[in-house]
C-alpha cells in the first residue's frame, strides 16, 4: 500500500531526543563542503580543488507562544537562576540535541472501516545539534515567530 509521495509540512513529524515537537512552521537543514584552490607557482589556472572542510547547519521557525517555550526544549536553558548558571550550561553541552524528523506514509486499509492506516517511517536524522542563535519576531498583521539556529557536528547519513 505504501506509495512514495513528495514530502510535505502535512506528512512530517519532528521529534527531538524522542519528544514530538509542536507549532513548527519550518526546518532547513543545510550541509557545507569547503574546497580550496590549488593552482602553483607559474599558473594562474586551478589544478586541484581539494576539500578542506565540512560543516552542517539547522535552522527552524515555529509559531510564538512565550519566549521561554517555544523552540526546540532544552537547546538552550533559561530555566536557571543566575547568569553563571546560564552560562555553564552553554559551555558544558557538549552534546547538544538529537533532531529527527519523520514521514508519514499510508501502510494498510483496515478491512472492516476501509480507512487508510498510516505508519511513520524515518527520513533524517540530525544529531548533535549546537545551538548557535535563538530570537523571536513580531510584526504588524503576522503570528509571532521563534527562530532557533544550529549547527550539527556529524553528516546525515543512510547506512545500508
Amino acid at each position: 500500500m505504501a506509495t512514495t509521495k513528495t514530502l510535505t509540512g502535512a506528512l512530517a513529524i519532528i521529534r527531538v531526543n524522542g519528544t514530538p515537537v509542536g507549532r513548527m512552521r519550518n526546518v532547513r537543514i543545510s550541509e557545507s563542503i569547503r574546497r580550496v584552490e590549488v593552482m602553483g607557482l607559474g599558473t594562474i589556472l586551478t589544478s586541484e580543488k581539494p576539500v578542506v572542510a565540512w560543516t552542517g547547519t539547522l535552522s527552524c521557525d515555529f509559531y510564538e507562544i512565550d519566549f521561554q517555550s517555544t523552540g526546540i526544549q532544552n537547546a538552550i536553558r533559561r530555566d536557571v537562576q543566575t547568569n553563571q548558571d546560564f552560562e555553564d550550561q552553554l559551555l558544558l553541552n557538549a552534546d547538544g540535541v538529537q533532531v529527527d524528523i519523520f514521514k508519514k506514509i499510508a501502510d494498510i486499509i483496515d478491512p472492516n472501516t476501509k480507512l487508510i492506516k498510516p505508519k511513520v517511517v524515518p527520513y533524517a536524522s540530525i544529531k548533535r545539534c549546537l545551538i548557535d542563535q535563538d530570537g523571536m519576531d513580531l510584526s504588524e498583521g503576522n503570528l509571532g515567530g521563534h527562530n532557533q539556529n544550529f549547527s550539527y557536528l556529524d553528516p546525515v547519513l543512510f547506512p545500508a
